[in-house]
């Protein structure tokens, strides 16, 4: 299930997403933040999805190995990111353009991951909740110094500041990882319009206690009791 919303602030929704069945037993999710202005955030997230979403698309097979479904996440992203910064080369209103991109390829016992950004992926899994990813963010290289707190962190005005970024450089450096998958695991997917305003535990009792229909709304919900400050974009995804 997958669900965005513009928020309470924000006049346009820069966010996309993408929820698919690509083959027999694969899934297929995708979140984009963009950023860069009106148009450039607009024109970067939307060519992500589009880009990203075809590649896997044609490229997905039955019995492909590890290596070879991060090898297909790559390419995509990589992509994605040509394509992007070309455009933001070419068109002097789309100068610095850029997206964070989270994708996922989902088979019953494992999710495979390409990350470049601060949209998060967090499991649920026999009770617990966790971050399975790391955000490529300012206040995140702060908390790996020690410097500050992630309590402290979510009260930065620095907060939004990313270091990486689909499209905003000619090259771009994509984390890979697996994530062994149980019957029953819940996965959650979201941009920071989420993730900065909910706590984990608000987001842990909610996505374990509604089905998943519901539980895009509940979370959406949440973050514009919050203020709603940015886009709100949330995927789920049940094993």
């Amino acid at each position: 299930a997958g669900k965005t919303d513009i928020g309470m602030v924000r006049e346009t929704n820069q966010d996309a997403f993408r929820i698919a069945v690509l083959a027999d037993g694969i899934g297929f999710a995708l979140v984009c933040d963009g950023m860069g202005g009106v148009k450039g955030g607009d024109e970067a997230s939307a060519s992500a999805k589009r880009i990203i979403t075809s590649i896997v698309r044609e490229g997905v097979k039955e019995d492909m190995t590890d290596d070879e479904l991060h090898d297909l996440l790559l390419r995509a992203i990589y992509e994605a990111n040509r394509y992007i910064y070309t455009q933001s080369q070419q068109n002097p209103g789309l100068t610095g353009m850029g997206t964070t991109a989270l994708a996922a390829i989902i088979t019953p016992k494992c999710a495979y991951i390409g990350h470049v950004g601060d949209s998060r992926l967090y499991q649920f899994h026999a009770g617990q909740f966790y971050q399975v990813t790391r955000d490529h963010s300012r206040v995140q290289e702060l908390i790996d110094m020690g410097q500050i707190t992630p309590e402290e962190a979510r009260l930065r005005p620095d907060r939004n500041i990313i270091t990486r970024a689909v499209g905003i450089a000619a090259d771009v450096d994509v984390d890979l990882l697996d994530l062994q998958l149980t019957h029953g695991d819940r996965l959650l997917l979201c941009t920071d319009g989420l993730s900065g305003l909910c706590t984990d535990r608000e987001m842990s009792e909610i996505l374990s206690s509604h089905p998943i229909e519901e539980v895009t709304e509940q979370l959406i919900a949440a973050a514009n009791r919050r203020g709603g400050y940015d886009n709100i974009t949330v995927v789920v995804i049940e094993n």
